[in-house]
Order: structure tokens, then C-alpha cells, then sequence
């Protein structure tokens, strides 16, 4: 029987499942039981999804930023960052601005501030730094401008030597706002804004 006759009838006959045993296909008998040790290599073991690493929480002793989580909840993850004030304050701000990583975005980690932003240090006045916005085409406004200023005093606080922060934009002092929306040109520190650190009540 040439191939071209062959293939077709081969189809026919498999599509045909009643006649199996007629295409010489074998029908087998009673299931039988096959010892662990017969099992090809991995085939015995679950094949689900791996799942995702643990995020690390950042060490007591090492920078972090802060980072909107679910229910709008700032989360701190930790940096490297080497040098010291104000080199390393500047270096961390500077990854704020960058958002969060690809693995941070993986766990649903996001930013409040807008795209562009540059943050920079501008002076250390002892244990107060201040801190300049630039670059921002847009300023978020409501509850998102009060998480995007929480996030900037927490990350910059957490520089043990800095315990404050005073904000300007583009070198021109301005009134920030507080949790509970009121402005002040007062220097802000990460008790003002511990709040955004737990989940609304409902």
C-alpha cells in the first residue's frame, strides 16, 4: 500500500474508536500498578507554577524606600547605597524617583510620584535635609500628593542621620502637605506621616 493510501486510512482508523482493536491498535487489559522506581525521572513530581520568592525585608541597619502596597499602604523595601550623608541620601532618593523595581512592580509595589520627578539634595542643616522636586511635568493632587510626600520623608528618614525634611521645587520653598491635608512649610518628619505605614479603617 503506497504512503498516500496509508495516511489517510491511518486517520480513518484512529477516528474510529470503537474499532480500535480492529486498526491493530491494542486495547491493553486491567490497569496495572508501576513501582515509584519505574517512574521516569520528575514525571512523579507536581508540575505547578514555582512559586514567587518571599519578598526580603529590608535590615534595620540598611536605607529603605517607601513604596504604595495594597490598600494604599506605604511598605518599605530596602537599598544598597554607599557613601555617606549627603551622598547616600542622595543616591536613595534617586532610586525612589526611579518607581519600583521589575520585582517590586512583580509583588504589586507602586509609586505615588509622578513620572520625571528628580529628587535632589540641596543642603544638610544638621539632622534636616532639604530636599528639591524637579522635573515633574505633572504634581498629583488629593491623597496621592499626600502619599507622594510621605513616601520622600519616610525614605529620607531612614537615613539615620536625617530626622527631618524640608521641601522645596526648583529651589522656591513650598507648603506640603500633611495627612490630614493641611499645609505646612514646617520641616516634616516620619511621625507626620506614620499613618500612611497601616490600612485605612474600614
Amino acid at each position: 500500500m503506497s504512503r498516500a493510501v496509508l495516511l489517510p486510512a491511518l486517520v480513518a482508523c484512529l477516528l474510529a474508536g470503537a474499532a480500535l482493536a480492529g486498526c491493530g491498535v491494542p486495547t491493553g487489559g486491567a490497569p496495572a500498578t508501576i513501582a515509584p522506581s519505574d517512574v521516569p525521572y520528575g514525571l512523579a513530581s507536581p508540575t505547578g507554577p514555582s512559586p514567587s520568592p518571599a519578598p526580603t525585608p529590608p535590615r534595620a541597619d540598611q536605607p529603605q524606600v517607601f513604596l504604595v502596597g495594597a490598600d494604599d499602604v506605604l511598605v518599605p523595601r530596602g537599598r544598597d547605597v554607599e557613601g555617606t550623608l549627603p551622598d547616600d541620601l542622595t543616591a536613595l532618593l534617586a532610586g525612589l524617583a526611579e518607581g519600583p523595581t521589575a520585582a517590586e512592580r512583580e509583588e504589586g509595589l507602586s509609586t505615588a510620584l509622578p513620572p520625571g520627578v528628580v529628587l535632589s539634595v540641596t543642603d544638610v542643616a544638621g539632622a534636616t535635609a532639604t530636599v528639591d522636586l524637579g522635573g515633574a511635568a505633572e504634581v498629583p493632587s488629593g491623597r496621592e500628593s499626600r502619599a507622594a510626600v510621605a513616601q520622600i520623608v519616610l525614605t529620607a528618614t531612614s537615613v539615620p542621620e536625617v530626622t527631618a525634611v524640608r521641601l522645596t521645587a526648583d529651589g522656591a520653598p513650598v507648603e506640603a502637605p500633611l495627612p490630614s491635608g493641611e499645609l505646612t512649610s514646617e520641616p516634616l518628619t516620619a511621625a507626620d506621616y506614620a499613618g500612611f505605614r497601616t490600612a485605612p479603617p474600614d
